[in-house]
């Protein structure tokens, strides 16, 4: 079997990973791929990064840019557009280009007849808007950004930082676009940055106009660049997914997705370096859960800190149904502290504690006594529901050990630790296992067994879990999704 003679399946997804140019040059090598170029599936999905659709000039200010090529995009639309479903547009800095594509695609809209929509298969619309930031003793920088192309002075202080957010011609071009699209069934809206008490509700109100019943997950990060309710968000009836910033959020409109939002399961409260951490009163989670339990429903609220976030998010009151706490961070070192405060609140609940990234960008003590190892095996023990954990901070082997012992006890499943964070030792010597009938001479004559390689201790989780367990490279790590 050679090249040419590939399944079609697997062809289309190789070149669903491909830029436009690569897949011309693959389209080239046979009939087979030439068809395969042709195939609608590696179509569904466009993004926007900068570089597609552009070609470079030299500025003679500037030097070399990149400009739009309104020629390439309309030859795209016209020969594959009918075949689109995922639209992303990525932080770029080039914001002329990014208004000239958003342009070029709503003219190309409005140039058909309401009859014939061109993006009747488009689903989904994804836009991140890049924020630019700089410091308060960079005086050109400041300057610079102030007069930037399509660029308002839509300033947010914080610290030495100054970050600037969207607004004015931009705005209005992303709004013009997005009430041009219909039928949307998931959106994602991240970094607006809005200061302005007037845009408030800007791509939303057009959202709603062609998507109120037909979207199902919506996404709405860092929206504002102040504590500001998104009410508008429990118009969309349909909704069964949404992720939002905490600062967008309090009692009145939890209140208000518990009562309108009937189909929603999945509330995800996301944290990142550009979040306003919030806090919502204890006794509005005990009104939720009076609301879902008389309409039998059931909410996964899950805890997000990711970005270049360094503070841990404000916790919700004990009531509330936390079922996964993840921190997609490098930035953020594991706090015992916040560990306890997590196992009184959550013990009924918790389903899921991940700690995502493996490169850690904070000192990691090597001491017993500072590190985080009695808090985690505390963790399993507690949380009865717990199936997934994920650890990427230093531990012991024989911590490794105790967290699959009682872990595999009540409910855990899923166990990821990172190999290059685990040591061999072994500080349970003078530990007194005691507890639910524990034999403590048994306990630690199987950790002095197991805990001296790192393959022993491969061997005896395994067995543990009934399956193959290893620990995770750093690469492998990073691939984990929960």
């Amino acid at each position: 079997m050679g090249w040419e003679d590939l399944p079609t399946i697997l062809l289309e997804d190789i070149f669903s990973f491909l830029s436009l140019s690569y897949r011309y040059n693959c389209s080239q090598v046979c009939r087979s791929w030439y068809e395969t170029f042709h195939s609608p599936v590696i179509w569904y999905t466009l993004t926007f990064d900068g570089i597609l659709f552009t070609r470079k000039r030299f500025h003679f200010y500037r030097g070399m840019e990149r400009i739009f090529n309104p020629y390439r995009t309309q030859f795209y639309l016209s020969r594959k557009g009918e075949h689109l479903r995922r639209l992303i547009i990525k932080p770029i800095i080039e914001y002329n280009n990014m208004c000239d594509f958003l342009n070029m695609l709503t003219n190309f809209i409005n140039y058909r007849d309401h009859n014939n929509y061109p993006f009747r298969y488009l689903e989904e619309f994804s836009f991140t808007f890049y924020v630019l930031i700089s410091y308060d003793n960079d005086l050109n920088n400041q300057n610079a950004f102030m007069n930037h192309y399509y660029q308002e002075s839509n300033v947010f202080i914080r610290g030495k930082k100054r970050y600037y957010g969207t607004g004015g011609v931009i705005l209005q071009t992303l709004r013009r676009f997005i009430s041009s699209i219909r039928c949307l069934k998931r959106f994602h809206l991240n970094n607006l940055f809005l200061g302005s008490d007037s845009d408030i509700g800007a791509c939303l109100d057009e959202l709603i106009e062609h998507s109120c019943e037909t979207l199902q997950y919506i996404e709405i990060l860092n929206y504002t660049s102040h504590t500001i309710p998104l009410y508008i968000v429990g118009l969309f009836s349909n909704l069964n997914t949404i992720s939002i910033s905490s600062h967008s959020l309090d009692e009145n409109v939890l209140l208000l997705f518990a009562n309108h939002l009937i189909h929603l399961y999945r509330l995800n409260i996301v944290q990142d370096e550009l979040t306003t951490p919030c806090r919502y009163p204890d006794t509005v989670w005990s009104e939720i859960e009076i609301i879902l339990r008389e309409n039998k429903r059931q909410w996964f609220i899950q805890m997000i800190t990711q970005g270049k976030c360094k503070c841990e998010p404000y916790w919700p009151g004990s009531p509330a149904p936390v079922r996964a706490i993840v921190y997609n961070t490098c930035s953020i070192k594991v706090d015992k502290t916040s560990i306890y405060t997590c196992m009184e609140q959550y013990k009924t609940t918790l389903e899921t504690y991940a700690h995502l990234k493996s490169m850690c960008r904070v000192y990691v003590p090597r001491s017993f006594l500072e590190r985080a190892d009695t808090a985690y095996i505390g963790v399993v023990k507690t949380f009865r529901y717990l199936h997934t954990i994920a650890i990427k901070e230093r531990i012991s082997t024989a911590t490794c050990l105790l967290i699959a012992y009682y872990g595999t006890r009540n409910n855990l499943k899923q166990f990821y630790l990172r190999r290059n964070c685990v040591i061999l030792r072994n500080e349970y010597r003078k530990y007194l296992f005691n507890e639910n009938g524990d034999n403590n001479e048994f306990i630690h004559i199987w950790l002095e067994k197991n805990c001296r390689q790192y393959n022993q201790v491969e061997d005896a989780v395994t067995i543990l879990f009934g399956r193959q367990w290893k620990m995770l490279t750093d690469w492998e790590y990073n691939q984990i999704r929960v």
